[in-house]
């Protein structure tokens, strides 16, 4: 743990430098996608190009989605991932060292009773070596031997859960940390599929929308046709259709009028 903490303290620091960027990207989008419905705007103001003006439309709105949906995985990489952790390492610091502190004591314990009947036996049987009658301490030298056995046995198995439970601590820690980022990928996976879903669906027609720039709308043939009639008493036939003339685009109109020219701009007309 004098490892595991640093280590998962730094990753929450740079989990929040992330988190950090993030939300600067998501401020950034917001911006940029109501740039993007003010083209909008100025293309539904064109008769020659109001249907990209709606595409321009859908396509912010689509990205508004997609972006709420992101701001959803952001609040989800918050709450489930910084917070739980930043709360784990702090409750951790506390338990783990009262934990070990408790460990370190009943081993001594078990220790030192251990060492305190070993010597135990060491006095007994110098006792027994200068006694002339050495036969009456055995019985006690095997019941201190039986009691250092078991007391080692006491402290093996001591040590031995010891290490199993440090061990249990701090794969639970490391399952935690796991658990949280499946947490987060869920809602990445969550982002991307709806994201995926609608720029599916959508990207398609909006394709077919720019497919072919040089086509002008019925909408403002008509226009232009209505225009040409208006200003010139004849109805201008439609580029759509197949004409038996040889006129070619420099030639003046049949039946055309000349447009006045201004005085201030007569010197200037070959």
């Amino acid at each position: 743990m004098e490892q595991f903490n640093p280590s998962l303290r730094n990753f929450i620091s740079m989990g929040k430098t992330y988190e950090k960027a993030l939300a600067s990207m998501t401020y950034a989008a917001k911006g940029y996608f109501d740039a993007l419905v003010k083209m909008g705007e100025l293309a539904s103001e064109s008769q020659g190009s109001k249907e990209l003006g709606d595409v321009l439309f859908q396509m912010a709105e689509v990205h508004r989605q997609i972006q709420n949906q992101l701001e959803e995985m952001l609040k989800s990489f918050h709450n489930e991932l910084l917070t739980q952790l930043e709360q784990k390492v702090e409750l951790d610091s506390r338990y783990l060292s009262a934990a070990l502190k408790k460990y370190q004591t009943e081993q001594r314990s078990k220790g030192d009773s251990l060492d305190k009947c070993q010597a135990e036996l060491k006095k007994l049987r110098k006792k027994s070596q200068g006694s002339k009658n050495p036969q009456k301490y055995s019985d006690k030298e095997l019941q201190y031997i039986e009691a250092i056995s078991n007391k080692q046995g006491e402290l093996e198995n001591y040590v031995s859960d010891g290490y199993k439970t440090a061990l249990t601590e701090e794969r639970r820690r490391f399952c935690f940390l796991v658990e949280k980022q499946c947490a987060v990928a869920k809602s990445a996976i969550t982002y991307h599929a709806k994201g995926k879903e609608m720029l599916t669906q959508k990207l398609p027609l909006w394709q077919q929308s720019c497919s072919d720039p040089n086509k002008i709308p019925d909408r403002a043939i008509q226009l232009m046709q209505q225009m040409a009639a208006s200003s010139n008493g004849t109805i201008m036939p439609s580029p759509l259709s197949t004409s038996k003339s040889n006129l070619i685009i420099s030639d003046p109109i049949p039946g055309a009028k000349p447009l006045p020219v201004p005085p201030e701009l007569a010197p200037f007309v070959g």
